[in-house]
């Protein structure tokens, strides 16, 4: 893999647990480098049900602190106006800025002004055009990264093409689901063994 991209992640894009679960996974596995903010941070766990926010203030956060303890931007104009972008996204797309060149990675695309940030260095994505630019870089890479996500799931357990269902219909990666089903897993042999799921 080239140097990785630094990734700013949306709340809505922590939001989904098969999603935030997929993509810290590949953060942590250097495909990419995971930044947001305190602001972003509490956004997502406003959004949440109350009990949901209680487990993941107690368990998930302490274990994403642990391994992502420079995540967090700090210097940064959460009030930066960028043309169209929606007031409302200022903050995010200023963190961007602040750490560009990178990825503003959201669900939310038409709350920001994808050409004005372009020129200060920031790309916006949505996860799954994200995703899929990262599989096609490297595929046999985000294989095994993609598969210790799944090993994370040690509740519900599913099978791998359970697994590329889940997000599809979940977490809305349509694009990446299909690059999976077109993949011929054979290419990436011995260097996967460590990774599949046991028989």
């Amino acid at each position: 893999m080239p140097r990785p991209v630094t990734g700013l992640l949306d709340a809505n894009v922590l939001y989904s647990n098969a999603l935030r679960n997929l993509l810290l996974q590949l953060a942590l596995n250097d495909a990419f480098e995971a930044r947001w903010t305190d602001r972003i941070e509490d956004e997502w766990l406003r959004n949440l049900e109350d009990r949901t926010r209680d487990r993941v203030s107690q368990r998930t956060l302490p274990l994403i602190r642990k391994h992502f303890p420079d995540a967090i931007i700090c210097d940064f104009d959460a009030d930066q106006a960028i043309r169209s972008t929606d007031p409302k996204g200022r903050h995010v797309a200023g963190a961007a800025v602040a750490v560009q060149a990178c990825a503003l990675i959201t669900n939310n695309l038409n709350d920001f002004d994808a050409s004005e940030l372009a020129k200060l260095g920031v790309r916006v994505l949505s996860p799954d055009d994200f995703l899929v630019e990262l599989f096609d870089e490297a595929p046999g890479f985000i294989e095994a990264a993609t598969r210790e996500a799944a090993a994370n799931l040690t509740k519900s357990l599913p099978s791998w093409d359970e697994y590329i269902a889940d997000l599809e219909l979940r977490a809305g990666l349509t694009k990446f689901a299909a690059r999976w089903r077109s993949f011929d897993h054979q290419t990436s042999g011995s260097d996967l063994a460590a990774t599949k799921e046991p028989e």
